[in-house]
């Protein structure tokens, strides 16, 4: 199972662990598209180029822009040149899907995406699952229900926010964030669901 995370206080900790994707190989930008949504995605198309540009192939995953189809992402930039990046597309509507269609038929690995905040999505987690096709990928986990939810339907990837942490003051104390981190490791470490592999998704190089 693979592990995102954005950037964060408390990314530099993760970065110490090969198998999670903590920025910058993790690139997203979630006040940007889900707060400003009908032209967000140009600025966020923009800023995901100045990231790939900076840190190159260190950057595995990016959120694609919510909302917003391949055509329009095109015009902004030569999103084909990113090849080496899996997207994950926040599905909304059930009918965003076909954006996922499109993506992969376009030669892009792609991640179907849950979306946990039950505002930004019209279905329910048993319509996601009957519908997208492998792999699937859990957005913006921040509690330990929805950690718990995720591990039992078997989700092939989620990211993390802060507050899976514990409060402010705690993310503040490397003990508690350290404790709090292994918890959170032995957790997903458990056999439970189908388990993927990154390799299912990245080359041997992924470290490169």
């Amino acid at each position: 199972m693979i592990i995102g995370m954005g950037k964060s206080p408390v990314t530099a900790i993760l970065q110490q662990h090969s198998y999670i994707c903590a920025y910058p190989c993790f690139f997203d930008n979630k006040v940007l598209l889900t707060e400003n949504r009908s032209r967000a995605y140009i600025q966020y198309i923009k800023l995901l180029v100045r990231h790939y540009a900076k840190y190159g192939r260190a950057l595995k995953i990016a959120i694609w822009p919510d909302y917003t189809p391949l055509y329009k992402v095109e015009k902004i930039a030569n999103i084909y040149l990113f090849n080496n990046i899996s997207f994950i597309v926040p599905i909304h509507d059930l009918s965003e899907l076909e954006i996922v269609d499109e993506l992969v038929e376009n030669g892009f690995r792609v991640f179907a995406g849950y979306a946990s905040d039950k505002k930004l999505r019209d279905y329910e987690i048993n319509d996601f699952l009957r519908e997208a096709k492998r792999p699937l990928w859990y957005l913006g986990v921040s509690t330990k229900k929805e950690l718990r939810e995720l591990l039992f339907y078997g989700f092939d990837g989620f990211d993390i926010t802060g507050y899976l942490f514990g409060r402010n003051e705690d993310r503040k104390d490397p003990k508690v964030l350290k404790r709090n981190l292994e918890e959170l490791l032995r957790t997903i470490s458990k056999p439970q669901g189908r388990q993927s592999s990154i390799l299912e998704f990245f080359p041997l190089n992924w470290g490169v």
